[in-house]
């Protein structure tokens, strides 16, 4: 299976941030229109936001948007969309000030189309800042990956699909060796950057549809859909390595080994989840008292 290496790049936007954007953009296209409305009803001079040829990039949203449009979160297809409708709303709103200004009026029908440009924009921007409030209560804000808020829906759904088809589905405890000691000798900033630094190196390891959750401290759960022991251990083979191969840089220089214990159990009809994820961390904790480093 290909290795998931477009996952080994970081994200340029965070959740938090995709927020602030979205919300300026709201509160600014309020604004924008309000000027709109101004140049239209009380036949003042508009506004350069309003009738520039390029009004769309005079506003915060539009010039963030072009300057980083090719850029990974915001070349994906919802953004893409809500871009195109700022533009649209802003060129349809530009030409209707133009007529006014020159002393047309402006027709109900061409008045209503705007109208709907601006909803259109507005209805896509509301959609964007609910995915990404609910993408921000459920990513760990460390590592970016799942965390336990989501992940006994996405395991349910996996366990109860492997059953029904019969294809093999692995859960995988796996817990970073001696991090205790990482923190205690470095700091919790060093620790924290083994943990985004191990997160990303698994993510980079996994395949497309693995899915993988901060479980706690220093422990991470992966769900291994279509995979029995035998597939899943070659998963957890590669991901092992990828981090006990390469030592994590530190910002001195130096390179600190790290290494990582894996518990592996298989979903099956006789064992409810919860114990499945308990076996797996009685197969980690085997892992661990038989010298670290290894899968059980």
């Amino acid at each position: 299976m290909a290795d998931r290496e477009a996952h080994s790049d970081p994200t340029p936007f965070d959740p938090s941030e995709v927020l602030r954007i979205v919300d300026a953009a709201i509160d600014e296209n309020a604004e924008w229109l309000q000027s709109w409305h101004r140049a239209i009803v009380c036949r003042e001079t508009p506004d350069p936001r309003v009738v520039s040829e390029y009004a769309q990039y005079l506003s915060q949203f539009g010039s963030w948007m072009d300057l980083n449009k090719n850029q990974g979160l915001l070349d994906q297809s919802a953004f893409r969309e809500l871009a195109r409708l700022h533009e649209d709303m802003h060129q349809f709103g530009r030409l209707l000030a133009f007529k006014s200004d020159q002393g047309h009026p402006i027709p109900a029908v061409e008045y209503d189309a705007f109208s709907e440009k601006v909803q259109n924009f507005n209805g896509q921007a509301r959609r964007i800042r609910e995915a990404f409030r609910r993408a921000q209560s459920e990513l760990d804000p460390l590592t970016g990956l799942h965390n336990r808020q989501v992940m006994m829906t996405v395991l349910d759904r996996e366990r109860e699909r492997a059953l029904r088809t019969g294809a093999g589905c692995c859960i995988v405890l796996a817990d970073i060796d001696r991090f205790k000691s990482v923190n205690d000798t470095y700091g919790h900033a060093v620790g924290d950057f083994v943990l985004q630094t191990v997160a990303g190196r698994f993510l980079a390891k996994l395949r497309p549809y693995d899915e993988i959750f901060r479980y706690g401290g220093e422990e991470f759960l992966i769900c291994l859909p279509d995979a029995d022991a035998g597939a899943a251990a070659e998963v957890v083979e590669r991901l092992r390595l990828s981090v006990a191969d390469q030592p994590v840089p530190l910002q001195d220089g130096t390179a600190l080994p790290v290494t990582v214990s894996f518990g592996l159990c298989r979903v099956d009809a006789e064992n409810a989840l919860k114990q499945t994820i308990e076996h797996a961390d009685q197969a980690l904790y085997a892992a661990k008292h038989g010298g670290r480093n290894q899968l059980r």
